[in-house]
């Protein structure tokens, strides 16, 4: 559904933000094995040093294959629709198949993934499934799994460090476990890392996008 939406946006020309630029060249530098300089943003501006994203470098080989930035749009539904998938799964288990059903039509079919294909491509896409992944292990009590699905959120974006922390106080609370430290733990330190190291390393002006102070300062 949201292919043949962003196929229609794609024909007409129809162009939300720059962000679809900026990540197709993103990833056709990554299919050439080189860092993500992204000329939309300047001459030499290396795109990690806007927001801490590794994990894009999965849009390489993708691109390589498939050079063109409709192909980004695809890889956002197929990520959406793994994550709708694992929604319908974990309430089928719980609730049955009829209610499975609805909640994952609710769930595709929502407001956030809605605004996110209309939008076009960005980097919180990948963090989709891997909440949905997480979440629903958390639900079945699969605490390590849970543990595991969270960990590379960190690698999507920097302030999502924030997240996988308060997952993991939700699942030490829960599981009576050491787990959910640790996990916690990771979230905050690559939070730290990405807002205090990598991000004024690359930025050509010296700081990331998200200052720490910005983010830190509401709690």
């Amino acid at each position: 559904m949201y292919t043949v939406f962003s196929w229609f946006q794609w024909d007409a020309y129809e162009v939300r933000s720059w962000d679809l630029g900026i990540f197709t060249q993103l990833a056709k530098q990554y299919a050439s094995f080189h860092a993500p300089i992204v000329t939309i943003k300047g001459g030499d501006f290396n795109l990690l040093g806007d927001h801490f994203h590794p994990l894009l470098v999965l849009l390489g080989p993708i691109y390589a294959a498939f050079p063109s930035a409709f192909t980004l749009l695809v890889v956002q539904n197929v990520l959406f629709g793994m994550a709708a998938a694992a929604i319908t799964y974990s309430a089928g288990r719980l609730l049955g198949r009829p209610a499975a059903l609805l909640f994952g039509l609710a769930f595709a079919s929502s407001w956030g993934l809605q605004g996110a294909a209309d939008a076009q491509f960005h980097e919180i896409a990948f963090a989709v499934p891997l909440l949905a992944f997480s979440l629903t292990a958390f639900l079945g009590r699969q605490w390590i799994a849970c543990m595991l699905w969270a960990m590379p959120l960190v690698f999507v974006k920097e302030d999502l460090g924030l997240t996988v922390a308060a997952l993991g106080i939700v699942l030490a609370y829960r599981s009576r476990k050491p787990l959910g430290i640790w996990l916690a733990a990771w979230g905050i330190a690559w939070f730290g890392i990405a807002s205090l190291i990598v991000l004024p390393a690359l930025n050509p002006d010296g700081h990331g996008h998200v200052p720490l102070s910005g983010v830190v300062s509401p709690l």
